[in-house]
């Protein structure tokens, strides 16, 4: 059995949940390659059904998946995340960002940002703003900077090698270190923002190993083109104060986001979470998703939010842009600020 049911909430674990019915689609290519590869039947599929927690609101699918099928699906079945690497793609041969409206100027006006991290994904959220913003040639294309970080990266997988081969390797590698950090230095000013961090996770639900392009992982990329560190978010015990944490398209995708939200307004001031509005549709791919509801029941747990999506000129249906803080005044200073400027 590929399905498991719950009799409790995703996020709260309360057993005060009620089925919901909204749209649930089971066309979109996910979907369709997770019925191929699983070898499922359609009426299977349609066994889930949707469900709203009366504590918190999550909408969640139950039945979904167990853990070990989850893991296949975000490892095998569609171990590439498309939309992360495709940001990258679009931002290194024709110079356009990941389209968040006017998000990072609005963040940047209010918030002095210098110590900046972000949630599992590296090219959805704002990384590449931060790039783009020290650029020296705006009109540069990166092909030069992409071809040589992967084939810096890729050139040390060699299992099986010969040891001729290996120490050759070594040869090559650094040349194309030497190239890349050239490059960088010719661009841009890395070190503008003082700590660039990228928080992961082992959770079943999300994107990791096997989120690749060219035989690189993302995760390792990322390190290379934006001079970033990397840690686990379970094992992240510093009490450093981070200015803005974003999580973008990542708290959906996490097996315990109740965790990693706490997690990360201890140690920040604000987070910036972007997410599908599920309101009126959950996708059979997704374990749980959000709604403006959600969020604005978190107050609480006496988490503060304010909902940033008809704020930034975005045109884009069912998506959440939800600024969260710990600290009520900060908050109510940062709306305080925009609703002057937008007035």
């Amino acid at each position: 059995m590929s399905l498991i049911k719950t009799n409790k909430c995703r996020f709260c674990n309360s057993k005060n949940i009620q089925k919901i019915k909204i749209n649930n689609s089971t066309k979109n290519f996910y979907v369709k390659a997770i019925i191929s590869d699983l070898n499922l039947s359609i009426n299977k599929f349609k066994s889930i059904k949707t469900y709203e927690c009366k504590n918190c609101n999550l909408i969640f699918n139950n039945p979904w998946f167990k853990e070990e099928i989850s893991r296949k699906i975000y490892s095998n079945i569609y171990g590439q995340h498309h939309n992360n690497w495709q940001n990258l793609i679009n931002f290194v041969n024709k110079k356009i960002l990941p389209d968040h409206g006017k998000l990072f100027s609005l963040l940047n006006q209010n918030i002095k940002i210098n110590h900046y991290a972000e949630y599992n994904s590296p090219f959805m959220g704002l990384f590449l703003n931060f790039f783009n913003k020290d650029i020296k040639n705006k009109k540069k294309n990166y092909k030069d900077l992409n071809k040589n970080i992967i084939q810096y990266l890729a050139s040390r997988q060699l299992a099986g090698s010969s040891k001729k081969k290996k120490k050759q390797s070594i040869i090559k590698s650094r040349s194309y270190l030497l190239k890349v950090n050239k490059l960088k230095k010719k661009y841009s000013n890395m070190h503008k923002i003082k700590n660039k961090i990228l928080f992961y996770d082992q959770s079943y639900l999300n994107w990791g190993i096997n989120d690749n392009f060219k035989s690189v992982n993302s995760k390792a990329y990322a390190q290379e083109i934006f001079d970033l560190n990397l840690f686990d978010i379970n094992f992240f015990n510093k009490k450093k104060k981070f200015d803005l944490i974003g999580i973008f398209h990542s708290l959906d995708h996490c097996d315990q986001p109740k965790k990693v939200l706490e997690k990360v307004l201890k140690i920040s001031d604000y987070i910036i979470i972007h997410c599908h509005d599920v309101s009126k549709s959950l996708n059979n791919q997704h374990s749980f998703g959000f709604t403006p509801q959600f969020f604005n029941n978190l107050i609480k747990r006496k988490i503060y939010t304010l909902d940033l999506t008809n704020k930034i000129g975005l045109n884009k249906q069912n998506e959440l842009y939800i600024l969260c803080s710990n600290e009520k005044k900060k908050l109510e200073s940062f709306k305080k600020n925009i609703n002057k400027k937008l007035n």
